[in-house]
């Protein structure tokens, strides 16, 4: 449904909300330009969306209105992007219920999303709550129409192929519908990854959970997601969120929550069930909306106007533990330096690991702290000065990457990865990582695991004080015995820890000992250590 944001399907009048809401007034008209070559961009594997650096990316962001609020954007954007928010689903329109979003228009709105470093998913709002396939073909004629738009854009745009388009509770005319737009846009030449609202107004997951593989497989590119509208059906309780979630992971189909609100028309939406669950298994969401909502559903603005207050709702969704400022990672693409976007048809490099030691001298810590579940402020343990001799060489690697290099922000993201060289499986409960940095202040420090590929649960974060050239504190993480093993000539894949402070002061990165922002690839680096049952093995400690 239009959940209650603009429109209710129970109860408002699209017709009446239309005429509250159209606004004349457009942006200047830019020179259209023609389509550039093709260029590699986000993909699909498995149920998880990626990058065209090849890093996991989950969305963190927000709904904007700007069809009918059109001559807002240059105000909006940088509001928007000043949450901290990594993607902005923007409200198109085809012109057949609305003024039309030209190629011209839609390029100014990606050019000024490119330039705030926010992703862009566009979405057509026209074919609303529609059971027709003609309104779903003309959302289709629609994007083919601005493809010179988003072709050589899909390093940065994605399009949601027609809001909530099929409001029955059905399954069959909606998928087939899809099979048919899918194969048509991709005809066209757009390679962009492509967004499928669930049938119910986007409140009936069922569609998916039925035919969402023969939805995907319909997909040459295999580069299709699928989106569910939270609000009282399918978000209503915590029950229903994590059963409609887990039901698409179980197919193997990447999933979002395209929408969600804390409440709606006909009931709660259990708002902190979506956010902190959505954070613990990697799944993207996108609130609604920025500002605008009417008929009812005020109560859904996130702001005071384009670039006002926030609200307690959008209190909620920037600043709270799992909001946009605390959980949201930029799209690689505008943090890895040198970043040039790959041809379609081209080969992207891949550089070679900077080699470095892997064996440590001579003093390691006795004991290691009380360990914290990530995403909450942990304990601090001082760290005896004992030293206790290094274990014989085991095989193992440890290799990081620096996804933030900027020197003063008021986050750390340091990346790691753990390779097995070794003949035999190690148990991954066994090992310790350890990254050394300065906490400049006496504030209180959160440690996060935005993603991991053996599961974010798995891995628990503490921190310790030291005493140490360029270092008095370490982050610590720890494996859990559901992280199983690894096997030999095996890996953990990406980690992402990200540091902050409580109150989000800035960290000066400069002097911090396993801070290196030349390191954008994953590397060997001793300045990052690796420990087993408590015995240093790989790195030296400051």
């Amino acid at each position: 449904m239009k959940s209650g944001k603009l429109f209710s399907f129970r109860s408002i009048s699209l017709v009446a909300l239309a005429c509250v809401l159209i606004l004349s007034l457009s942006l200047p008209q830019k020179q259209a330009a023609a389509a550039g070559t093709s260029v590699k961009g986000f993909y699909v594997s498995g149920s998880n969306l990626y990058d065209a650096t090849n890093s996991p990316f989950v969305m963190r962001g927000i709904n904007h209105a700007h069809t009918w609020y059109k001559n807002d954007l240059e105000t909006a954007i940088p509001a928007i992007a000043a949450t901290g928010s990594n993607v902005v689903r923007i409200v198109l329109s085809n012109g057949s219920k609305w003024s039309l979003d030209s190629v011209a228009d839609v390029q100014h709105i990606l050019a000024l999303c490119d330039e705030y470093k926010l992703t862009a998913m566009l979405e057509v709002h026209d074919a609303t709550g529609s059971d027709n396939i003609s309104d779903l073909n003309a959302a289709v004629n629609y994007w083919i129409s601005i493809k010179d738009a988003l072709i050589g854009k899909e390093d940065r745009v994605i399009v949601n192929i027609a809001n909530e388009w099929f409001g029955s509770w059905s399954t069959a005319t909606w998928a087939s519908g899809y099979q048919s737009a899918i194969p048509a846009l991709r005809a066209a030449g757009i390679r962009n990854t492509l967004v499928v609202d669930s049938a119910g107004w986007g409140q009936y997951p069922g569609s998916i959970f039925n035919s969402g593989n023969a939805v995907f497989s319909s997909d040459p590119l295999k580069n299709t997601i699928f989106s569910i509208h939270m609000y009282e059906y399918a978000g209503g309780t915590a029950t229903t969120v994590k059963s409609n979630i887990d039901s698409v992971l179980a197919l193997g189909l990447p999933v979002i929550i395209g929408e969600f609100g804390y409440k709606h028309t006909s009931g709660d939406v259990d708002e902190a069930t979506i956010m902190s669950y959505s954070q613990q298994i990697g799944v993207g969401w996108l609130a609604w909306s920025w500002y605008g909502n009417g008929g009812g559903v005020e109560y859904l603005d996130l702001a005071s106007g384009p670039a006002g207050t926030l609200s307690e709702w959008g209190n909620t969704v920037v600043n709270s533990v799992y909001g946009t400022q605390a959980t949201s990672v930029l799209n690689r693409i505008y943090t890895t330096p040198g970043y040039v976007p790959v041809p379609d048809n081209g080969t992207t490099p891949t550089p070679a690991p900077t080699t470095s030691p892997t064996t440590a001298p001579t003093a390691t810590p006795t004991a290691f702290p009380t360990v914290s579940p990530p995403g909450t402020p942990s304990p601090t343990a001082t760290v005896a000065p004992t030293p206790t001799p290094t274990a014989a060489p085991t095989g193992l690697a440890l290799y990081y990457r620096a996804a933030d290099t900027n020197i003063n922000d008021n986050q750390i993201k340091p990346h790691f990865n753990i390779k097995n060289n070794g003949p035999s499986a190690v148990s991954l409960s066994d090992l310790q990582i350890r990254y050394y940095f300065t906490k400049d202040g006496t504030q209180s420090l959160n440690a996060v695991i935005d993603w991991a590929q053996i599961g974010a649960a798995n891995i628990t974060t503490a921190f310790g004080s030291f005493s140490g050239t360029s270092a008095d504190s370490y982050v610590e993480l720890t494996f859990g015995s559901n992280a199983g093993s690894l096997p030999a000539g095996g890996q953990t894949g990406d980690i992402q820890l990200r540091l902050h402070k409580s109150d989000w002061s800035n960290f000066n990165e400069a002097n911090d000992y396993s801070f290196d922002p030349s390191k954008v690839d994953f590397s060997t680096w001793d300045h990052v250590t690796l420990y087993k049952n408590g015995i240093l093995i790989s790195g030296i400690r400051p």
